[in-house]
C-alpha cells in the first residue's frame, strides 16, 4: 500500500507573485503593441528579463534547500545557470529589437545571443541526462524517442516553411527557428522520459512543470513565428519565454516544499506514447499533403496510414499482454518477497510472543555495543511458570507468556528491545540507560506486572527473578548476557520476585560456587558424604522418640564443609536431587538395619529433609515410594521435613507433598516461623508436625516476644491436633520452660549433638529408647 504524498499548502511567495505579475504584464504589452503599436518593442522584452531573473534567484535558493539530496541540488544549480544564460540572451534580443526590429521578428539573433541560447539549451539537456535513472535501457529508448520527435518536428517545420515561401512570405530565416523548436521538444521529451522512469531527489510533479516549461518554450518560441504574422520588432518569445520561466519558478517552489518528504513510488508504464504520437502526426500530415494530389497518391497514403495504425494497434496489444504478464510476475515476486520477509521474521522472532529470539537479541546487543553508548541488559526468569503449565495446562501457559510480552511492549520505550530467550526466560536491552536508571525502569515494569494478566480465562500475576548487567568498554554480547544471567540466578537464589545487579563480588561467589559444585559432583561420585542423626526427645524425661537425618561433608582438602555452605550450591546446581536421593535411601537403609538389630528398641521415626527443588522434580513421590519399598520400612515411620518457603506458593511442590502424604509418610514443617508463616499454610499443607525454629526458643526463658510466639504456637498446634517439636534447645531451663508452656517434644544440643551411625547404635545398645519403645507396640 502506497502513502499519498502530502505537500505543504501553496503560499503566494514573493518571487512567485512577482513572476505572475510579470507574465500578465508581458501579455498585456504584447497585445497592445500588436493591435496599436504605440511604444518601442524593447519594452516588450522587459517583463521576460525580470521574470527570468526572478527564476534564476528561485532556482539558486532551491539548490540550497535543507534536506535536498546531492543530485537534486546539482540539478537546480544547473537550472539556475541556465536561467542566467537566458537572461543574457533576452537582453541581447532587447538590444537587437532597438537596432534592427525586423531581425528579431525573423528569429535572427546576433552571435553572442545565439551562443547564450544554445549554451542554455545544452546545459539543461546535459543536466537532465546526468540524472541517475532507476531503470536500465532508459538512455537508449530516450535517444530513439528524441530522434523520432526531431524528425517529426523537422518535417512539419519544413512543410510549413515551404508553404510560407510559396505564399510569398519566405523572407524569414526558418532554420534557427526549426533548430530551436526541435531542441526544445527534445528537452521536453527528456523531462517526460525522466518523469516516467523516476530518479533520485525529484518528484513527478516537479518534472511535469519542467516538461510544461520546455513545451511552452519550444512551441511558442519556435513554431509560433511560422504560424502567426506579427509586426517587426515583436516576437512570440516576448510572451512565451516568460511563461516558460514561470513554469520553472513553480517547479522550484514545489521542490522546496517536498524536500525531505518521502517519494511516491513511480508506476510502471507499459509503453511510451511519444513515438506513436509522432507517427500519428506524420500520418496526418501525409494525408493532408496527399489530399492536394488526389487519386492514386491519396489511396496509397490512406493505405500506408491504415497499415501503420494496424501495426501500432497490434504492437500496443502485444505490449499490453506483456504488461499483464509482467504484472503477474510482479505479483509473484511480491508474494515471494513477502514469503522471504516472513521467513526472515520467523528466523529472528519468537513464534508465540512475536518478540525477538535469542539470535536477534544477541545481534542487536552487539550492534548497540558497537555504538559505544550506555547499555544495560536485563534477564527475567518467571517464577513458578512450570506450576501454571502443570496445573492449568499449556494453553494457559502460552496465553500467559503472550500477555507478558504485550505488557512488556507497553512498559518499555520505543528503542528498548524485549526478547523471549526460551521457555519462561526473557531478555531486555535498555540502550542509553546507566545501571541505576535501568533498575528504576525495571521496577516500574515490576509494578505493571503486578496488575493481573488475562490468560485464556484466568487472571494471573507475573513474578520473576531479574538480573541486570551494565555494559563496559570492550564488552561482547555473549559476556554481557552471561553476566545478566548470573545476576538473575543470584536473585532467584535469594527468593522469588527479586532483583540482582552484577558486580565483581557476584563473580567471585559464582566462581567459588562453580568450584564447590565441581567438588560436590566428585564427592557424590566418590561417596565422601556421611550422615549423622540428631535425636528428637520426649519432655520432660528426654527419652528418644525419633531421629532427624543430617548430611555432613568431610572434604579431603578443605576439611569439614558445613551444610549451610554446600546445600545452597547443591540447590543452584541441581545436585541436591541426586544428593537428596542418596540421603533418603541411605537413611532408610540404616533405619532398616537398626530395626533388624534392635527390633522394638529401634527409633520410632526417622526425619529426612527434602528441598523445594526435590519437590518440584517430576516423579519424586514415586521415588519415595520406591525407596520405602526397597528398604522395607513402614511409610508411617518416615517423616519428610520441608520448610515453609518450599510449599508456601503451592503449585507442584504442594501437589508432590500431598502425594507423599497419601503414601502414609508423615510431613513436618521445619524451621516454622522463619519463612512465609501463614495459618492458611497449616490448612493446605498435610502437616503432622510443627518444628518451632530455634530463634523462638533462644529467648524463651524471659518475658520476651519469642516467649509469646512460642506460647501461641503450642496453642495453635494443640487446636489443630499437630505435634509440636521445639528446635535448638540448649539449656535445662529452656527445656523446663517449654514443658511448662505445653511442649512435649524437643530437639537440641542440651539433649544430644548429631551422632554418627556408630554412636547411635551404641546408644541403642545402652537402651536409650527403652522408655519409649512401648509406644510402637
Amino acid at each position: 500500500m502506497t502513502t499519498e504524498l502530502r505537500l505543504p499548502r501553496l503560499r503566494p511567495a514573493p518571487l512567485l507573485a512577482a513572476g505572475a505579475v510579470m507574465q500578465v504584464t508581458a501579455i498585456v504589452l504584447y497585445a497592445v503593441n500588436v493591435l496599436h503599436p504605440s511604444f518601442s518593442p524593447v519594452w516588450n522584452w522587459m517583463p521576460g528579463i525580470v521574470l527570468t531573473t526572478v527564476t534564476t534567484i528561485a532556482c539558486w535558493q532551491t539548490s540550497r534547500t535543507p534536506g535536498l539530496d546531492r543530485v537534486a541540488a546539482r540539478l537546480w544549480r544547473s537550472i539556475a545557470a541556465t536561467s542566467l544564460l537566458l537572461v543574457l540572451g533576452t537582453i541581447g534580443d532587447a538590444r537587437q529589437s532597438a537596432i534592427d526590429p525586423a531581425r528579431v521578428t525573423q528569429q535572427q539573433h546576433d552571435l553572442p545571443t545565439s551562443i547564450c541560447y544554445a549554451a542554455a539549451m545544452a546545459l539543461v539537456l546535459w543536466a537532465l541526462l546526468r540524472l541517475p535513472l532507476d531503470r536500465q535501457g532508459t538512455t537508449t529508448r530516450f535517444l530513439l524517442d528524441a530522434l523520432t520527435v526531431g524528425i517529426t518536428v523537422s518535417v512539419f517545420g519544413w512543410y510549413f516553411t515551404v508553404r510560407a515561401i510559396e505564399a510569398g512570405s519566405g523572407q524569414r530565416t526558418t532554420v534557427p527557428t526549426l533548430m530551436l523548436a526541435v531542441l526544445g521538444l527534445i528537452v521536453a521529451l527528456a523531462i517526460v522520459k525522466v518523469a516516467m522512469t523516476g530518479m533520485g531527489g525529484l518528484e513527478p510533479g516537479i518534472l511535469r512543470w519542467f516538461a510544461a516549461a520546455a513545451a511552452v518554450g519550444a512551441l511558442g518560441g519556435g513554431l509560433f513565428p511560422l504560424l502567426v504574422e506579427v509586426p517587426d520588432g515583436l516576437s512570440g518569445a516576448q510572451i512565451f519565454s516568460p511563461a516558460t520561466m514561470l513554469c520553472v519558478a513553480f517547479a522550484a517552489d514545489r521542490q522546496r516544499r517536498v524536500a525531505g518528504l518521502p517519494r511516491k513510488p513511480s508506476r510502471r508504464r507499459l509503453f511510451s506514447l511519444v513515438p506513436y504520437a509522432a507517427v500519428a502526426a506524420t500520418d496526418g500530415l501525409l494525408l493532408w499533403v496527399s489530399g492536394d494530389s488526389g487519386g492514386i497518391v491519396l489511396v496509397v497514403a490512406l493505405a500506408a496510414c491504415l497499415l501503420t495504425a494496424l501495426v501500432a494497434a497490434r504492437q500496443i496489444g502485444a505490449l499490453r499482454d506483456n504488461g499483464r504478464l509482467l504484472s503477474r510476475v510482479d505479483q509473484q515476486l511480491t508474494q515471494l518477497n513477502d514469503y522471504q520477509v516472513e521467513l526472515t521474521h520467523r528466523a529472528t522472532h519468537d513464534g508465540l510472543t512475536g518478540l525477538a529470539n535469542r539470535a536477534l537479541f544477541e545481534q542487536r546487543a552487539q550492534e548497540m555495543l558497537a555504538t559505544g553508548e550506555p547499555l544495560c541488559l536485563a534477564m527475567v526468569d518467571l517464577d513458578d511458570f512450570k506450576t501454571i503449565n502443570d496445573r492449568l495446562g499449556h494453553a494457559v501457559g502460552d496465553a500467559f507468556l503472550s500477555a507478558i510480552a504485550a505488557r512488556l511492549r507497553e512498559c518499555l520505550r520505543a528503542e528498548d528491545v524485549p526478547a523471549r530467550l526460551g521457555g519462561d526466560e526473557f531478555g531486555i536491552l535498555l540502550p542509553g540507560l546507566p545501571g541505576a536508571d535501568a533498575l528504576a525502569l525495571l521496577r516500574r515494569i515490576e509494578q505493571a506486572m503486578n496488575v493481573p494478566l488475562h490468560a485464556d480465562g484466568h487472571e494471573l500475576i507475573a513474578r520473576g527473578s531479574v538480573g541486570l548487567a551494565e555494559a563496559w568498554h570492550g564488552a561482547t554480547a555473549a559476556e554481557l548476557l552471561r553476566r545478566a544471567d548470573l545476576a538473575m540466578y543470584s536473585a532467584k537464589d535469594n527468593g522469588k520476585g527479586r532483583f540482582a545487579v552484577y558486580d565483581d563480588a557476584l563473580e567471585r561467589t559464582h566462581e567459588a560456587d562453580q568450584q564447590l559444585g565441581a567438588d560436590l559432583r566428585r564427592a557424590l561420585d566418590a561417596g565422601e558424604f556421611t550422615l549423622v542423626y540428631q535425636p528428637i526427645v520426649r519432655l520432660p524425661d528426654g527419652a528418644w522418640t525419633g531421629l532427624e537425618t543430617l548430611v555432613r561433608w568431610p572434604h579431603p582438602e578443605r576439611g569439614f564443609v558445613g551444610p549451610d555452605e554446600f546445600i545452597p550450591i547443591a540447590e543452584r546446581t541441581g545436585l541436591i536431587v541426586p544428593l537428596g536421593t542418596w540421603i533418603l535411601r541411605t537413611a532408610l537403609s540404616r533405619l532398616a538395619a537398626w530395626d533388624a538389630e534392635f527390633g522394638a528398641a529401634a527409633p520410632d521415626e526417622l526425619g529426612v529433609n527434602v528441598s523445594a527443588r526435590q519437590l518440584r522434580e517430576p516423579g519424586f513421590a514415586e521415588e519415595v515410594r520406591q525407596a520405602l519399598a526397597a528398604s522395607g520400612v513402614s511409610p508411617q515411620r518416615l517423616v519428610v521435613e520441608v520448610t515453609e518457603t518450599a510449599v508456601f506458593d503451592g503449585g507442584v511442590a504442594l501437589d508432590t507433598l500431598l502425594e507423599i502424604a497419601k503414601l502414609g509418610v508423615k510431613v513436618a514443617l521445619d524451621d516454622f516461623g522463619t519463612g512465609h508463616s501463614s495459618l492458611g499454610l497449616l490448612r493446605t499443607v498435610p502437616a503432622d508436625t510443627l518444628k518451632v525454629d530455634k530463634s523462638f526458643v533462644a529467648g524463651i526463658g524471659s518475658r520476651s516476644e519469642e516467649a509469646v510466639i512460642a506460647t501461641a504456637m503450642i496453642q495453635i498446634t494443640e487446636g489443630l491436633h499437630l505435634k509440636a517439636v521445639a528446635e535448638g534447645v540448649e539449656t535445662a531451663a529452656q527445656a523446663d520452660t517449654l514443658y511448662e508452656l505445653g511442649y512435649r517434644f524437643a530437639q537440641g544440643y542440651h539433649f544430644s549433638r548429631p551422632l554418627p551411625p556408630a554412636e547411635v547404635r551404641s546408644r541403642l545398645t545402652d537402651g536409650e529408647l527403652a522408655r519409649s519403645s512401648g509406644a510402637r507396640n
